[in-house]
Order: structure tokens, then C-alpha cells, then sequence
């Protein structure tokens, strides 16, 4: 065996593929035996505008990276998928895709870091970002299969873990065609009873969509707050509530309506603001008690240092599919854990970003809530996968197999719904 070989056959080789922040002592054993992997082909695996589920279409694709050894990793991303996959597309044209074949899949944070680095020529973020996220999670995939890990005890979790969730509640993520407005009340006995603590819903947007969040007046608010009067005169204290605000509002509107909230004792309040601005966040956030949570929209941990340090919130969001991968969800994490800060995993995507969420959730010690969606886990994902994570008494757990544990169901590859194409290989 040659030098090289043998440094990455020990667990200083496998420091070196990939840092210390992530990957625990035992996943260092497991990946001092591994063996030598090359990146023989990528892939993108898109959806037919025809396939529909649970009555809404696919707004995921799938990346995945082949290997020499036949093991495949499968990553994921959403939405606006012909851009994402022009992205990885464009990955060859600028040597991105080509470097990847060849190279080890296991080198997780060198694949990462040079990838984001030639982002960064041309700003980081948007396509780039989503194909990067996809990538890394797919490399993640790959390292739990090589090692015979689930991916939760590689980064140091324990299957033990009761992961609590929420529920978040749109009219077009229905329970049984009950709407929020004719509804309130039987969808919030319905979640108390399968056990979930909270409900996550956006009783301000129709306002806010009316008058494009630049003014509030008490009338709208008070109309608004019957959606929050309506929940806990059905259930009381039995179900928490978090309001959701898709960055409509100004400031002045933001203030007076966590105003108008402060009475109900709420669970927290998501994204008022776009993200762009951490010194608005500031004022927001001296005007309430109530934690803010920000924010799904940004990526990177470079990203939420300036919340972190602007002390713009009290609650972390981020997307493992648009925040640049597993990789940064768990460094985003124990950064913020630093500032004794939770954070709370968005997953309103694909049911690849529900299972890399509750893989990530079992291994996080500053974990506040992983979002779900109950007709996703409950009747759209076990359309692709035979083992989804359900939610049993307001928690979940992640599948005890090698990587993310994916167990794609006997045929989806060969349905013509699915448009897999070659994008680089040899």
C-alpha cells in the first residue's frame, strides 16, 4: 500500500476528506475502511408535468452521482427545476461537472468549498446554490452507503431522539379538503389528535397579498387574529402556533401586527421582513417578544453570521436544499448553537429533504422544530419510497439504513414520468 493509500485508509485520512466539524468517531472508523471511490457519471432525474400526486405535481428533481463501485447518491432540490438543472448543466461548460468525475465522492468539504468558491465569481446563490445543496447531499448518500452507516450516526445523532414537528397548513396541503377559513377548527382537533404540538399558518398573507405588506390598518388585523382566536378557542393550549409572513411586510406593518400578537402568546413569527436587511430585523425585534425566526432564504453559514452577531432573532430556519446541503445545515447549527440559538429545518420541498432533515434533526443539540407537511409524509412520498418517516405522536425518526436509507420503490425509474438525463459521465 502507497503513502496515499494509507492515509486514506486511517482516521486522519478521513479528517482530512472531511473536517472534524461533522462527521463523529464512529463514522471516522467506518470511513478509515472505506474504499477508494471515483465519480463516474452525474445525473438529473426530473418529473412530467403529467405526474400528479396527491392532486399537485412534482416541483423537486433529483440529482445523482454514480460511482465506480455501483454505488449511487442521490441528492435533491426544488423549485424552478429547469433552472437548477441548467445549472448543473452549465457545471461542464465551466468545469464544475467535469471536475467532479473522477474525483472521490467522499472528499465532501474540498468538492464543497471549491464549488462555492467559483459561485462566488459570478454571486453566490439562486441555481448555483440549489445544484451545490443537491450535490452535497447526494455525496453525503454515498459516504453512508460506503461506510454501512445511516446518515444520523455518521454526524453523531441517535436514533433515540424524539424530533418534534410542527404542521404547516396551506389550503393546497390539505388534510381531508378542509380549508383554513371554513376549517380552523376541525384541522386543529385533527393535529392534536395524531399528537402534533403546533400548527404552522399564514393568517396575514391574504391582507398582505391584497395590499402588497405596505399598510395594515385594525380592521385587517382584527380579521386576521380571528384565525388565531379560532385555533385556540378549538384546542386551547394543546397546539401551538406559528405564523408564517413570506417576507411581505414592511416594518412599520411588522411591528403592529406582532403588536396585535403579543396577546395570544404565539409560538413564533417567520420571515416579516426579506432577509436582506438584519438592522430591520433589529428594530422588529426590539419591538416583540415573540421569537423571530429567520430564515429559510438565506444560505450559507456565511449567511446567518450576520444574523447571529446583529442578534436579529432568537429562531434559525434554514432549507437543506437551498442552504448549500447537509454540510451547512449542521455547521449553520452549531453556530448557532454558540449563541445559544435553536434552529428549526424548513421542508416543504421533496421527501429526499424531509428524510436529509430528520437524519440532520437526530444529530443537532439545538434543535427547535422540523417543519412537516402531513398529506406529504402521509400519502405523496410513499408514491417514491417504500420506508417515508412518519410522524407518530408529534415526532419522527430517522430510517436506520446505510445514508439517507432511501428505498425507492421496485420500478420508478422505468415510469415515463421520470426524465433522467446523463449530464457528465466517461
Amino acid at each position: 500500500m502507497n503513502r496515499r493509500k494509507f492515509i486514506k485508509k486511517t482516521a486522519a485520512g478521513a479528517l482530512g476528506l472531511m473536517g472534524t466539524h461533522a462527521l463523529s468517531s464512529v463514522g471516522m472508523q467506518a470511513l478509515a475502511h472505506a474504499p477508494e471511490l471515483t465519480i463516474t457519471k452525474i445525473e438529473t432525474v426530473r418529473f412530467s408535468k403529467d405526474l400528479k400526486i396527491a392532486g399537485a405535481g412534482v416541483q423537486w428533481m433529483w440529482l445523482r452521482l454514480h460511482t465506480d463501485a455501483g454505488i449511487i447518491g442521490t441528492g435533491e432540490t426544488y423549485p424552478f427545476n429547469e433552472a437548477s438543472a441548467a445549472a448543473i448543466k452549465d457545471l461542464e461548460w465551466h468545469s464544475w461537472a467535469g471536475k467532479l468525475i473522477g474525483t472521490n465522492p467522499l472528499e465532501i468539504e474540498q468538492t464543497w468549498e471549491r464549488i462555492f468558491r467559483q459561485n462566488a465569481y459570478h454571486v453566490n446563490g439562486g441555481a448555483e446554490m440549489r445544484a451545490l445543496s443537491a450535490i452535497n447531499i447526494a455525496q453525503w448518500d454515498i459516504l453512508g452507503q460506503v461506510s454501512k452507516l445511516p446518515l444520523y450516526q455518521l454526524l453523531g445523532g441517535s436514533k433515540n431522539k424524539n424530533i418534534r414537528v410542527y404542521n404547516t397548513y396551506t389550503d393546497s396541503r390539505n388534510i381531508n379538503g378542509w380549508k383554513l377559513e371554513d376549517d380552523m377548527e376541525k384541522i386543529a382537533r385533527f393535529l392534536v389528535d395524531q399528537g402534533i404540538p403546533a400548527i404552522k399558518y399564514c393568517p396575514f398573507d391574504r391582507v398582505g397579498n391584497k395590499n402588497k405588506g405596505e399598510y395594515i390598518s385594525q380592521k385587517d388585523i382584527e380579521q386576521s387574529l380571528t384565525w388565531i382566536k379560532r385555533v385556540q378557542d378549538a384546542v386551547g393550549a394543546d397546539l401551538d402556533i406559528g405564523c408564517e409572513f413570506h417576507s411581505i411586510w414592511n416594518l412599520p406593518s411588522a411591528i403592529r401586527i406582532a403588536k396585535a400578537l403579543e396577546p395570544f402568546n404565539v409560538l413564533f413569527l417567520e420571515d416579516m421582513l426579506l432577509q436582506d436587511n438584519m438592522q430591520a430585523y433589529v428594530s422588529l425585534n426590539q419591538e416583540t417578544s415573540i421569537p423571530l425566526v429567520v430564515s429559510e432564504r438565506l444560505a450559507t453559514r456565511f449567511g446567518f453570521r450576520e444574523m447571529f452577531e446583529a442578534k436579529a432573532a432568537e429562531i434559525a430556519m434554514y432549507d437543506l436544499t437551498w442552504c448549500g446541503g447537509i454540510s451547512e445545515g449542521k455547521k449553520i447549527s452549531d453556530l448557532a448553537n454558540t449563541y445559544y440559538i435553536p434552529t428549526m429545518m424548513h421542508t416543504a420541498g421533496g421527501p429526499i429533504l424531509w428524510y436529509a432533515s430528520v437524519h440532520l434533526a437526530a444529530a443537532v443539540t439545538n434543535l427547535h422544530f422540523v417543519e412537516s407537511v402531513y398529506p406529504y409524509w402521509k400519502e405523496r412520498d410513499p408514491f417514491f419510497f417504500a420506508n417515508t418517516p412518519q410522524v407518530e405522536n408529534g415526532c419522527v425518526h430517522p430510517p436506520d439504513l446505510p445514508g439517507l436509507g432511501l428505498q425507492f420503490n421496485p420500478g420508478l425509474f422505468d415510469r415515463k414520468e421520470l426524465i433522467v438525463e446523463t449530464i457528465a459521465g466517461r
